[in-house]
Protein backbone atom coordinates (compact mmCIF):
# COMPACT_ATOMS: atom_id res chain seq x y z
CA UNK A 1 0.00 0.00 0.00
CA UNK A 2 1.68 3.65 -0.80
CA UNK A 3 2.24 5.33 2.37
CA UNK A 4 1.82 8.80 1.92
CA UNK A 5 -0.63 11.05 0.10
CA UNK A 6 0.17 14.47 -1.67
CA UNK A 7 -1.73 16.81 -2.09
CA UNK A 8 -1.83 18.41 -5.52
CA UNK A 9 -5.14 20.80 -5.46
CA UNK A 10 -3.02 23.94 -6.54
CA UNK A 11 -3.13 22.32 -9.78
CA UNK A 12 -6.48 21.81 -10.20
CA UNK A 13 -7.63 24.86 -12.53
CA UNK A 14 -11.95 23.70 -12.78
CA UNK A 15 -13.40 20.90 -11.59
CA UNK A 16 -17.33 20.48 -12.71
CA UNK A 17 -19.83 17.05 -11.51
CA UNK A 18 -20.22 14.16 -13.74
CA UNK A 19 -21.90 10.87 -13.97
CA UNK A 20 -19.49 7.74 -13.98
CA UNK A 21 -20.95 6.33 -17.00
CA UNK A 22 -19.77 9.45 -18.93
CA UNK A 23 -16.41 8.93 -17.67
CA UNK A 24 -13.77 8.26 -20.36
CA UNK A 25 -10.21 6.55 -19.90
CA UNK A 26 -7.44 9.21 -19.37
CA UNK A 27 -9.83 11.39 -17.71
CA UNK A 28 -8.70 12.92 -14.26
CA UNK A 29 -11.49 12.58 -11.45
CA UNK A 30 -11.90 13.63 -7.92
CA UNK A 31 -14.62 11.78 -6.02
CA UNK A 32 -15.18 10.83 -2.24
CA UNK A 33 -15.00 7.15 -1.65
CA UNK A 34 -16.48 4.97 0.87
CA UNK A 35 -15.68 1.94 2.61
CA UNK A 36 -13.43 0.02 5.27
CA UNK A 37 -9.75 0.10 5.64
CA UNK A 38 -9.93 3.09 3.15
CA UNK A 39 -6.72 5.13 3.36
CA UNK A 40 -7.31 7.97 0.51
CA UNK A 41 -11.19 8.80 1.30
CA UNK A 42 -10.80 12.01 -1.50
CA UNK A 43 -8.88 10.04 -4.53
CA UNK A 44 -7.82 12.04 -7.76
CA UNK A 45 -7.66 9.22 -9.92
CA UNK A 46 -6.30 9.15 -13.84
CA UNK A 47 -8.68 6.58 -15.70
CA UNK A 48 -7.54 3.85 -17.24
CA UNK A 49 -10.63 2.23 -18.05
CA UNK A 50 -14.22 2.48 -16.97
CA UNK A 51 -15.88 -1.48 -16.86
CA UNK A 52 -19.47 -0.37 -17.09
CA UNK A 53 -20.08 -4.27 -17.16
CA UNK A 54 -18.71 -5.06 -13.44
CA UNK A 55 -19.29 -1.83 -12.60
CA UNK A 56 -16.03 -0.20 -11.75
CA UNK A 57 -13.13 2.16 -12.13
CA UNK A 58 -9.46 1.43 -12.66
CA UNK A 59 -7.58 4.09 -12.53
CA UNK A 60 -4.09 4.85 -10.81
CA UNK A 61 -4.33 6.94 -7.61
CA UNK A 62 -2.22 10.53 -8.25
CA UNK A 63 -2.37 11.37 -4.85
CA UNK A 64 0.22 8.49 -4.14
CA UNK A 65 2.73 10.44 -6.58
CA UNK A 66 4.57 13.68 -6.65
CA UNK A 67 4.33 16.31 -9.18
CA UNK A 68 7.88 14.76 -10.11
CA UNK A 69 6.76 11.44 -10.52
CA UNK A 70 3.42 12.32 -12.39
CA UNK A 71 5.50 14.25 -15.04
CA UNK A 72 7.27 10.82 -15.31
CA UNK A 73 4.10 9.10 -15.61
CA UNK A 74 2.47 11.30 -17.99
CA UNK A 75 6.06 11.20 -20.01
CA UNK A 76 5.50 7.57 -20.48
CA UNK A 77 2.23 7.27 -21.38
CA UNK A 78 2.65 9.94 -24.14
CA UNK A 79 5.94 8.06 -25.25
CA UNK A 80 3.97 5.23 -25.52
CA UNK A 81 0.77 6.41 -27.32
CA UNK A 82 2.18 8.10 -29.79
CA UNK A 83 3.09 6.54 -32.95
CA UNK A 84 4.53 8.18 -35.79
CA UNK A 85 2.04 10.90 -35.87
CA UNK A 86 3.80 14.52 -34.76
CA UNK A 87 0.14 16.26 -34.23
CA UNK A 88 -1.28 13.44 -32.50
CA UNK A 89 -1.14 15.11 -29.17
CA UNK A 90 -1.90 12.73 -26.10
CA UNK A 91 -2.40 15.35 -23.39
CA UNK A 92 -5.62 17.66 -24.09
CA UNK A 93 -8.06 20.09 -22.69
CA UNK A 94 -11.50 18.53 -24.01
CA UNK A 95 -14.30 20.37 -24.58
CA UNK A 96 -17.67 18.78 -25.64
CA UNK A 97 -18.95 21.90 -26.94
CA UNK A 98 -17.21 21.23 -30.39
CA UNK A 99 -19.72 19.93 -33.26
CA UNK A 100 -18.09 16.17 -34.60
CA UNK A 101 -16.84 15.10 -31.09
CA UNK A 102 -15.78 11.64 -30.99
CA UNK A 103 -18.62 10.93 -28.23
CA UNK A 104 -21.30 12.57 -30.29
CA UNK A 105 -22.72 9.01 -30.67
CA UNK A 106 -22.48 7.75 -27.63
CA UNK A 107 -25.36 6.63 -25.11
CA UNK A 108 -23.67 9.23 -22.61
CA UNK A 109 -22.78 12.26 -25.02
CA UNK A 110 -21.22 15.46 -24.15
CA UNK A 111 -22.30 15.63 -20.43
CA UNK A 112 -19.65 17.55 -19.39
CA UNK A 113 -19.89 21.23 -20.15
CA UNK A 114 -16.88 22.85 -19.18
CA UNK A 115 -13.22 22.18 -20.62
CA UNK A 116 -10.90 19.24 -19.06
CA UNK A 117 -8.04 17.69 -19.09
CA UNK A 118 -7.64 13.92 -20.84
CA UNK A 119 -5.05 12.10 -21.96
CA UNK A 120 -5.97 10.05 -25.17
CA UNK A 121 -5.89 6.77 -24.10
CA UNK A 122 -7.38 4.26 -26.38
CA UNK A 123 -11.28 4.21 -25.85
CA UNK A 124 -14.04 2.48 -26.89
CA UNK A 125 -15.68 4.23 -30.55
CA UNK A 126 -12.91 7.39 -30.54
CA UNK A 127 -12.10 7.77 -34.01
CA UNK A 128 -8.47 6.80 -34.62
CA UNK A 129 -7.23 7.05 -38.11
CA UNK A 130 -10.89 7.03 -39.70
CA UNK A 131 -11.80 3.89 -37.75
CA UNK A 132 -13.69 4.02 -34.32
CA UNK A 133 -12.31 1.45 -31.81
CA UNK A 134 -14.07 -2.20 -30.85
CA UNK A 135 -14.45 -2.21 -27.40
CA UNK A 136 -12.28 -5.67 -27.61
CA UNK A 137 -9.58 -3.60 -29.83
CA UNK A 138 -9.52 -0.63 -27.20
CA UNK A 139 -9.17 -2.91 -24.11
CA UNK A 140 -6.08 -4.86 -25.95
CA UNK A 141 -4.61 -1.69 -26.53
CA UNK A 142 -4.90 -0.66 -23.14
CA UNK A 143 -3.44 -3.75 -21.76
CA UNK A 144 -0.10 -2.86 -23.96
CA UNK A 145 -0.15 0.03 -22.73
CA UNK A 146 0.21 -1.01 -19.47
CA UNK A 147 2.22 -3.65 -19.88
CA UNK A 148 5.04 -2.17 -21.93
CA UNK A 149 5.13 1.16 -20.48
CA UNK A 150 2.84 1.54 -17.16
CA UNK A 151 3.84 -1.81 -15.15
CA UNK A 152 7.22 -0.81 -13.80
CA UNK A 153 5.60 2.33 -12.23
CA UNK A 154 2.39 1.49 -11.21
CA UNK A 155 4.21 -2.10 -9.30
CA UNK A 156 7.01 0.30 -8.07
CA UNK A 157 4.59 2.60 -6.85
CA UNK A 158 1.53 0.67 -5.48
CA UNK A 159 -0.22 3.10 -7.52
CA UNK A 160 -3.38 0.90 -9.33
CA UNK A 161 -6.34 1.27 -7.77
CA UNK A 162 -9.94 -0.09 -8.56
CA UNK A 163 -13.23 1.69 -7.52
CA UNK A 164 -16.60 0.09 -7.50
CA UNK A 165 -18.94 2.59 -8.63
CA UNK A 166 -21.77 2.50 -6.06
CA UNK A 167 -18.74 3.85 -3.31
CA UNK A 168 -17.76 6.78 -5.36
CA UNK A 169 -19.70 10.13 -4.54
CA UNK A 170 -19.95 13.35 -5.59
CA UNK A 171 -17.87 12.86 -8.75
CA UNK A 172 -15.80 15.94 -10.44
CA UNK A 173 -13.93 15.77 -13.62
CA UNK A 174 -11.09 17.96 -13.08
CA UNK A 175 -8.88 20.54 -15.52
CA UNK A 176 -5.74 19.99 -14.32
CA UNK A 177 -2.52 22.41 -15.18
CA UNK A 178 -0.40 20.49 -17.08
CA UNK A 179 1.49 23.38 -18.87
CA UNK A 180 2.80 24.32 -15.06
CA UNK A 181 3.52 20.78 -14.91
CA UNK A 182 5.59 20.08 -18.02
CA UNK A 183 7.67 22.96 -18.16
Amino acid sequence: MARSKHNHKRRITDRQPAKVKALYPGTIILFNYSGQKIFDREPMVLILWNDLGDKKIHGINLNYLTEFQIKQLFDKIMDGNTKSKKDDIPIIVEDQVAPNDYDDNLPYRNMLKDPYTRLKLPTYKEERKGNPLSKAEAKRQMEVLYERRLKKIVVKADIYRTYHHDKMVSTRVITYDIEGLLK
